[in-house]
């Protein structure tokens, strides 16, 4: 008998996919570069240029390796499958929003349409079976579309006013000269509007996006500590944002306007997720803990 190839059968391909999906991912992507080129021009639609959306390319990122990460796990075969069919009407309402965005100036559709666009991609190559699969990923590119600022700026105004609240009632205990006047928070001589970029609606949507996927990363059997874990990450959000502002209103206190409004105003950005997945790593561990001093408790 002829030996058989050595090559090992379990090998799998990097991202096996039809031909004719591969030949439509090409034109998405051919589709979708022209909003990418908007999305990061210095003007009017180039939001991600802009710090108030800067986090939507981190987003796409993580989705996408996310989604090819995912899609690798997945054991059924790619090419028709059950549910296959959905995949033309999500692909038309995709084309809606997307030639809806292009002709009217919308970027927000733009963006948006490629959410039901790489739905109808996941049901044309593998059905609701793969669907179902990498439902978190595709569920995840929400946190990269750019929300409207008069949706979000009530809710920005309501959280900046209470983190100014905050802020100044904490640092006045510790005895700094310190009063607030709505989101202008006065320290000594300075002074320090509280914005979107520190403190906004829009930072606290990034922190949720990241307690969100730590969540499904961490993939917790127990639905009770991931619901636990899930309300927990708005106070969580909430007291990083503070932070941070107390870190910047006392880098100002001390060392004067150009270095609290420097190179370490960015570097409190870091420091806010730093402080944010910290907390709720450390949530998690205290959980964790309790979890099993109860169980044990009750043998």
């Amino acid at each position: 008998m002829i030996a058989g190839s050595t090559e090992s059968s379990s090998s799998k391909p990097w991202l096996p996919l039809p031909t004719d999906i591969v030949v439509l991912s090409m034109g998405l992507l051919a589709m979708f570069s022209l909003t990418l080129q908007d999305l990061f021009r210095d003007n009017e639609a180039g939001l991600w240029a802009k710090d108030a959306h800067s986090h939507g390319p981190i987003m796409l990122a993580v989705a996408m390796w996310l989604l090819i990460t995912r899609w690798r796990e997945f054991k059924g075969a790619t090419g028709p499958a059950t549910g296959a069919m959905l995949a033309w009407p999500v692909l038309g309402i995709g084309s809606i929003f997307f030639v809806l965005g292009r002709a009217l100036g919308i970027i927000y559709f733009e963006v948006f349409a490629f959410i039901p666009m790489m739905v109808g991609m996941v049901l044309l190559s593998g059905g609701t079976p793969l669907l179902r699969k990498l439902k978190f990923p595709l569920f995840f590119l929400v946190f990269m579309v750019p929300i409207p600022g008069f949706v979000l700026d009530p809710f920005s105004q309501f959280i900046k006013l209470h983190i100014s609240t905050a802020v100044t009632n904490i640092l006045w205990f510790f005895g700094y000269p310190i009063s607030h006047t709505g989101v202008v928070i006065n320290i000594g001589p300075y002074q320090l509007l509280v914005a979107d970029a520190c403190a906004g609606m829009r930072t606290l949507f990034m922190l949720e996006a990241m307690g969100i996927f730590y969540l499904n990363v961490a993939r917790h059997s127990s639905a009770l500590r991931n619901i636990t874990l899930g309300l927990l990450i708005v106070p969580i959000s909430f007291t990083s944002n503070m932070i941070r502002v107390i870190f910047l209103a006392l880098l100002t206190y001390h060392f004067g306007d150009e270095v609290g409004q420097g190179f370490l105003h960015g570097f409190a950005g870091a420091v806010l997720f730093l402080v944010g997945l910290g907390l709720i790593t450390s949530l998690d561990a205290l959980l964790r803990w309790t979890s099993t001093h109860f169980a044990k408790s009750q043998d």
